[in-house]
């Protein structure tokens, strides 16, 4: 039997494994791209997950058979809008790590500041002077996180993509918690260990409780690297 598990580093929301981290991780297991992963349920930590495939499609399933997420093939047309400079990404990233808004003390493994370089990506996307509706950062990605092949390998490259666009629409007001509900992408090339990345989130649109979003990686060159589309849903208010 195939299965799948998400070691506790890799968390997002609490006992919950990061959502571009697990989009990864699918997209791996379905081979193709782009590749559209659902997150039906939150990823349970250090629990294997049976992983069957039917129909082109990748399903992860708990021990009683619900669905946790699902991998296909899809269609991905999207044109970001022009990165900023390294400098202003270094900017919005200082923001970030200043701001009283940030999640800079949280233990997300893409966004929390509270894992050392090298266990957690340390990406912090935060405002981009000028440019209301978009967060960036400048990335520099550990050597630990290289592949085989020297490059930085293609999980965390999908977990790069994944924390920007919750906080393109949340970098210009007190934060709000969401959760990703899917997201499409591709990677459009390779990402060394140290080289300066430029992280951008987007808001595309907003619709009641759902949030559309772009993200896209641009590489030291100003090449794209990669690029998602992610479905942000937030909670139901709590009654009074």
């Amino acid at each position: 039997m195939e299965t799948a598990l998400i070691e506790a580093r890799f968390r997002g929301p609490a006992g919950l494994g990061n959502g571009g981290y697990v989009a990864g991780r699918m997209a791996a297991l379905l081979g193709a791209q782009p590749a559209e992963v659902t997150l039906r349920r939150g990823w349970p930590l250090d629990v294997p997950l049976r992983i069957m495939r039917e129909g082109g499609a990748v399903q992860a399933l708990d021990a009683t058979g619900t669905l946790i997420a699902e991998a296909r093939e899809a269609a991905l047309e999207l044109v970001p809008p022009a990165p900023p400079t390294q400098a202003e990404a270094a900017n919005a990233t200082r923001w970030f790590l200043e701001s009283p808004f940030s999640h800079s003390t949280g233990r997300c493994f893409v966004c929390g500041s509270a894992w050392p370089q090298g266990v957690g990506l340390r990406v912090f996307t935060g405002r981009v002077a000028g440019r209301p509706g978009l967060a960036a950062a400048l990335w520099r990605p550990a050597p630990a996180f290289a592949g085989e092949d020297g490059a930085v390998a293609a999980e965390y490259l999908w977990s790069a993509l994944d924390c920007a666009g919750s906080f393109a629409f949340t970098v210009g007001s007190a934060p709000q918690g969401m959760l990703l509900g899917r997201i499409t992408g591709r990677l459009d090339g390779r990402v060394v260990p140290d080289e300066p990345v430029v992280v951008l989130g987007w808001q595309i649109a907003r619709e009641g409780r759902k949030l559309h979003a772009g993200t896209a990686l641009f590489g030291a060159d100003g090449g794209l690297r990669g690029l998602a589309r992610a479905l942000w849903i937030t909670p139901l208010p709590v009654a009074g």
